[in-house]
């Protein structure tokens, strides 16, 4: 690892340098927010909340009009927290919880209470990401926040149209294209980025660069080298198993055939080195240990037809192919060196959607139609591994109404379906054999949305969702614990049933001339019919449908900024409980009762100086352990930040994570009872420096 890391310390150096010593780039000014000369946001510039991204209705719109619990983690907000992580991404998100433990780069996502195996969809580029292993801590997706653009998140099974089983909601992964790298008048462009971490000594170096060919074919390629070491919690002390290595890139060619048509095509992949253990931190002999060699593949290919002189035109097809696959060697205990165990997960899909738009009855109509299909394969040579295959397929048709600009409807409706393939577990009297489980439902959805007045938006959502039962939850069998796991092959899908209000609120020039005002609140009641839960009965685990979650709560995200200064606040109360069954009255597992995120940020030097303090509040937590629940009491963390365009050609970004060396446990880590130290990570000092040229 140390070899490795001095490569990187001088590969980044040395390109780094070399940018700086050649020939200034072509001054341009960016002309919106998503470029990579962001909008430097004076009084009056676009807030985040009013950038445009892809909400519930699959279609463009800014998220401050969106009419759904709908949140954006933009480009300079990426810049600005410097993610070593992508838990890091979504510390300004409501009803958003991201974690993952300390020793795997693998990332969990929960969302109003919902988590594991599917509850949230997870896209990158449009590819679903949904990989799954059997351990402690165990993540959903691995992502390298270098190399994203942005974020978009949609809470709660308003997002039914993005596919099967997002009953929690969708998060939604972009990559830059050439066009949000390259300036007006630009042909080709080369960035370097170096960054250095002071807890871990952690070194990053990203590498960037794209070319415009014409108008009709530009290409853009990335390239990061990752490298830490085991990190200290707040106590000072080392938290072990957490260091690894990573490499990670990515392409993308955007064709551009004739007017209307556009083809993009594009491969991210991503490699990570690392050590997973029973718990991180833990100096227990009993835990195993694995050197893990992780491999993450995304291929994807887009199609759009959007002709300027036709209406009845607006069409998307995606189609993908993500696989995911960890070789790991077992290092410990020493008894059992030299075993090995693998998983493999991929995806393979396509989705494709068509939007009309006509008017009549004094209405504008918008017409979206379309359907997907994903084929989701798992497999390992761990016992309690749930090997199978799932198919699962849908459609969806959309209508909204918008009438004189203040009254918005929407009605919807989803059919699913699926598949799952898989193996009983074999008997004393019947050997394994292939099992085969089929389902449906068709899913509504109603919106009305009314503006009495310019500046507030009011509207009320039912929604419902389908969640098909995973393969983990259907044929996992044998492994640890007791008498291990037995598959349940009568398991019913979960289906959500949501109420959501909310008030969209958008005003100028409220306190000074220039300024803006930008808030989001909503209010949600979901209930989980047939809530799937891994339970023990008799020494012997396995998952139940054990009744009816019911999910209630507040979001409030909003944004004030008057010119030399802005303030983002983002908070949540979420109460996620069982309903009814065994377990009514209990809170469900990983769920962060309540959260609240605040950013004071002040600006400088002609805009190019960015800096301010952001405080962050997570709710105590409630995990389910084998041995009963632990509860993880409320973490304040304070971070420090300042971003600094010194020309159009260099960039230094500076922050100090957890200032007060606050020593604490993510939950997601917190899995080992025995555990003999903290396992969040302590006091960390970031330095970046950006290089960039272009002409």
């Amino acid at each position: 690892m140390v070899d490795r890391a001095d490569l990187l310390r001088s590969t980044a150096l040395a390109a780094f340098l070399g940018l700086q010593t050649m020939s200034p780039a072509l001054s341009q000014e960016a002309v919106t927010p998503g470029k990579e000369q962001k909008a430097r946001a004076p009084a009056g510039a676009p807030t985040e909340l009013d950038l445009i991204t892809v909400t519930a209705t699959m279609g463009l719109q800014a998220v401050i009009d969106a009419l759904s619990g709908t949140s954006i983690v933009s480009t300079a907000n990426l810049e600005r927290v410097q993610g070593t992580t992508a838990a890091d991404l979504f510390r300004q998100v409501p009803g958003v919880s991201a974690s993952m433990s300390g020793d795997d780069p693998a990332t969990a996502i929960n969302i109003r209470g919902l988590q594991q195996y599917g509850r949230v969809a997870v896209t990158l580029d449009g590819a679903r990401q949904d990989y799954w292993r059997v351990g402690h801590g165990s993540g959903s997706f691995f992502i390298e926040p270098e190399l994203l653009k942005q974020v978009s998140v949609i809470r709660g099974p308003v997002s039914n149209a993005y596919g099967t089983g997002a009953i929690g909601g969708v998060v939604a992964f972009e990559t830059k294209a050439a066009g949000d790298f390259l300036r007006d008048g630009e042909t080709w462009a080369l960035s370097e980025k170096g960054r250095y971490e002071t807890n871990g000594d952690g070194w990053l170096s990203s590498t960037t660069g794209a070319y415009r060919f014409g108008e009709d074919f530009d290409v853009i390629g990335n390239l990061v080298l990752r490298s830490s070491s085991e990190y200290k919690d707040g106590n000072g002390d080392t938290v072990r198993w957490t260091g690894e290595d990573g490499v990670s890139g990515y392409g993308k060619m955007t064709f551009r055939p004739a007017d209307g048509h556009e083809v993009q095509l594009g491969a991210t992949i991503q490699r990570y080195d690392d050590v997973i253990s029973g718990s991180s931190g833990s100096a227990s002999s009993s835990l195993s240990r694995y050197d893990a060699k992780s491999l993450v593949e995304n291929y994807t290919g887009r199609y759009t037809y959007n002709p300027f002189d036709s209406d009845f035109w607006d069409l998307t097809l995606n189609v993908y192919h993500s696989t995911t696959r960890s070789d790991q060697y077992r290092s410990w205990p020493a008894s059992s060196i030299g075993e090995t165990r693998y998983y493999d997960v991929s995806t393979t899909g396509m989705n494709i959607r068509n939007a009309s738009r006509f008017e009549a009855a004094g209405f504008e109509h918008t017409l979206t139609y379309g359907g997907d299909y994903s084929h989701l394969r798992g497999d390992s040579d761990a016992d309690h591994f749930g090997q199978g295959t799932q198919d699962a397929y849908g459609a969806f048709l959309q209508w909204e109404g918008n009438y004189d600009r203040w009254l918005d409807l929407t009605a919807a409706v989803r059919y699913d379906g699926y598949r799952l393939v898989g193996h009983s577990k074999a008997t004393p009297t019947d050997s394994s054999h292939a099992v085969s489980l089929t389902g449906d439902r068709w899913s509504p959805r109603f919106t009305v949305g009314i503006t009495p007045f310019d500046g507030i938006q009011i509207y009320g959502t039912y929604a419902e969702g389908y969640r098909t039962p995973h393969l983990q939850d259907v044929f996992r069998q044998n492994g640890s614990h007791g008498s291990g796991y037995e598959p349940n092959l009568l398991l019913r899908p979960e289906v959500a049933s949501t109420w959501e209000a909310g008030v969209n609120f958008k005003f100028d020039d409220v306190v000074v001339a220039g300024d803006m005002l930008r808030a989001k609140v909503n209010v949600f009641h979901s209930d989980v019919d047939d809530y799937i839960n891994t339970v023990v009965v008799g020494g012997v685990r396995r998952s139940e449908n054990v009744g009816t979650a019911r999910l209630r709560g507040i979001e409030l995200e909003g944004v004030y900024d008057y010119g030399p200064g802005f303030i983002n606040l983002a908070a949540s109360l979420v109460d996620a409980k069982m309903k009814d069954g065994p377990f009514a009255g209990e809170t469900l597992s990983d769920t962060p009762l309540d959260n609240l995120a605040l950013t004071l940020g002040f600006r400088a030097l002609d805009d190019r100086l960015t800096y301010g303090v952001q405080y962050q509040s997570v709710g105590k937590v409630v995990r389910t352990l084998s041995s009963g629940s632990r509860i993880y009491p409320r973490v304040d963390l304070v971070n420090v930040f300042a971003n600094w365009d010194v020309n159009d050609n260099l960039r230094v970004d500076f922050g100090v994570d957890n200032v007060f060396d606050k020593a604490f446990t993510d939950p997601q880590s917190g899995w080992s009872s025995t555990s003999d130290i903290e396992q969040g990570k302590g006091r960390t000092f970031k330095i970046a420096l950006t290089g960039r040229i272009g002409g």
